[in-house]
């Protein structure tokens, strides 16, 4: 018997084959199943039966600094809000990167290797779990449920584990930088995402691809020497208990102040000012952070702290803390704590123009540029400014952290958007040229050239940082230069609004600009992210009137430039990227003037050109 019900599941997939070929962009067969599932719409929108999972960690962790252990102890509540019965539960154990024969994207510092996380006891409602249903590889703990998770339910599971934290030189984006101060990521037995596209994640951490966590609620207990202070993820709760009244009153204005207040400062130090209330030779620093992908927290003995408010959200006036911890030997630190605070004001009311999601953020100075919820690892610029590394840190907060992006497969649709903030931001912030231009050209069109849609745990260095950095700034470059501020802050408020607290995927973010810029934009986004390719333009004819430029690579770009007159007069000219929309190879304009040309030059620093040599005329 063919039932009503089958005709309509028919004509479900009927229809949805038919949106699907008439679409320019190829869609992989494990994405199209989202959408049979209605778990994504083809609007760009989260389908009706959208869902994902999440946590609630409670963790005390220790560490001993002479033999740098870290040891811990959590609590987790999962819940299993997803379709599926659940026969495992898969924790990441990323400190098994260090372990002897632990795959790595790259070699580490042989002071650095160990014997990788040590388990001594899993509890699942808190009885021990037998040893023969865990399974511990390739950065993973598998935990064997006898009794499977339906869904709908939730799970209490404890774990004690301990490792050896690895010296930060030749340690990726962590590390202990001398015998009182370390940055600690990835320090946590953390539940896996379990999702609608792949099911259990499944990338081992390689110290390359980075974050993809679920969205869990965190109260931390740390537990330091007496004579050490703490910067985390999340709002420091105990503050009154473990500073003095003096710092415990700076901590208290600098909340509410616009200026920058040196809470720990050098001669604070100078005249043996005493920071903390503490008697014993431990103390404990409580923190606590809601809907966050992940916690890291840093120490020092001896860092300064400045520390200072700034509004993130102008309707409601909603202000985060900003501090900067840093060593006083580093020059350009000075000048962080006000870098990250106008960057923040910035980012939250011009672009990505979206109130800054959390009530804090820490930078703290410790090596290379990386970023944690509400925390950040920078090393010192100097002499360089310290802004454009401060602010694509900290546009992180929205990618991949406000957005749930799954970087190990999509880098691009963070990394992308943090190195072109950390231009446009830092450069308005200047009022300069400063921030970081990535130089796409130098690398378009390589055998390291890879399509952003190759997913990034398939990529090594270089192709991984050309396709997640170099090739999506450049992209994205002209997607703003064609659509303008007004249309392209519309698609990114429209894109954030959706997809905040949520995990999107390529399509998601395709779709739902093509929908919220009123145009299909496949025309663009087809050549820049999914094919092989460069960007070159040329000038091919310059006549009486008129000038020719020749697409002679293979991606829609901007055409920019300058032409320069025989009476010494220069005119700039530039045309958005749609003037290729429709596939044709040549472009005509009219320069302004009757006057006689002398020479045509295309050029602009934001728009990559592949082959300079044809950029002029004459010759």
């Amino acid at each position: 018997m063919f039932s009503f019900k089958h005709t309509l599941f028919v004509v479900f997939v009927v229809s949805f084959a038919e949106v699907l070929v008439g679409q320019a962009l190829y869609m992989p067969l494990n994405i199209r199943k989202a959408y049979e599932k209605q778990t994504r719409s083809l609007d760009g929108r989260p389908g009706p039966k959208y869902w994902q999972n999440r946590a609630e960690y409670r963790m005390d962790v220790s560490a001993d600094l002479p033999t740098r252990k870290l040891s811990g102890s959590a609590t987790i509540r999962y819940f299993n809000q997803s379709p599926d019965t659940l026969t495992m539960i898969r924790l990441k154990l990323a400190h098994d990167l260090y372990k002897k024969n632990g795959q790595r994207a790259y070699d580490l510092n042989p002071d650095a290797i160990t014997d990788g996380v040590q388990v001594p006891q899993v509890r699942l409602a808190g009885k021990p779990v037998d040893a023969k249903a865990l399974h511990q590889h390739s950065t993973f703990l598998d935990v064997k449920l006898d009794n499977p998770l339906p869904p709908g339910q939730s799970l209490e599971l404890g774990v004690d584990w301990s490792y050896i934290a690895p010296p930060a030189k030749g340690a990726p984006r962590e590390g202990v930088y001398d015998s009182t101060t370390w940055f600690v990521p990835y320090w946590y037995p953390q539940v896996a995402v379990y999702d609608d596209l792949h099911g259990w994640a499944d990338a081992p951490y390689n110290g390359l691809q980075e974050m993809y966590n679920d969205f869990s609620d965190y109260e931390v207990r740390i537990t330091v020497p007496a004579n050490i202070m703490v910067w985390a993820t999340g709002v420091w709760q105990n503050p009154e208990e473990v500073l003095t009244p003096d710092f415990a009153g700076r901590f208290s204005m600098a909340q509410r102040m616009n200026a920058v207040v040196k809470i720990f400062s050098p001669q604070d130090y100078a005249s043996g000012k005493k920071f903390f209330r503490t008697t014993g030779d431990t103390h404990t620093f409580v923190y606590k952070a809601g809907q966050v992908p992940d916690f890291a927290f840093a120490f020092s003995s001896y860092y300064l702290w400045d520390a200072t408010a700034t509004v993130v959200d102008a309707t409601t006036g909603r202000r985060a803390f900003v501090s900067a911890a840093y060593n006083p030997k580093s020059e350009d630190y000075y000048q962080v704590c006000r870098a990250a605070a106008d960057g923040l004001n910035l980012m939250s009311r011009w672009l990505p123009g979206y109130p800054y999601p959390y009530p804090c953020m820490t930078v703290f100075n410790g090596s290379g540029g990386m970023e944690f919820p509400m925390m950040c690892n920078n090393g010192s610029t100097h002499p360089n400014s310290p802004v454009s590394l401060t602010v694509h840190e900290t546009a992180h907060t929205y990618f991949p952290f406000m957005m749930g992006i799954n970087e190990q497969y999509y880098a691009w649709m963070d990394e992308g958007w943090a190195a072109f903030f950390d231009v446009v931001v830092t450069d308005s912030l200047a009022g300069k040229s400063q921030g970081r231009l990535r130089n796409y050209q130098d690398f378009a069109g390589t055998e390291n050239d890879m399509p952003p849609m190759t997913p990034s745990r398939h990529l090594s260095n270089p192709a991984y940082r050309v396709a997640s950095y170099n090739r999506a700034q450049a992209a994205y470059f002209n997607l703003y230069q064609y659509l303008g501020y007004e249309r392209f802050h519309r698609c990114m408020v429209e894109y954030m609004n959706r997809w905040s607290g949520k995990h999107p995927q390529p399509f998601d973010f395709f779709h739902t600009w093509n929908e919220a810029s009123g145009e299909n934009l496949d025309w663009f986004w087809k050549p820049w992210f999914f094919d092989w390719g460069y960007p070159d333009l040329a000038v091919a004819e310059v006549g009486p009137n008129t000038v020719t430029i020749e697409n002679t690579g293979t991606m829609p770009m901007t055409v920019a430039g300058e032409i320069a007159y025989q009476d010494g007069t220069k005119e700039p000219f530039r045309h958005p990227a749609s003037v290729w929309k429709n596939g044709n190879r040549t472009f005509v304009f009219r320069p302004a003037t009757d006057k006689k040309v002398e020479k045509v030059t295309l050029g602009d620093p934001q728009v990559s050109d592949t082959v300079k040599a044809n950029n002029t005329w004459p010759r």
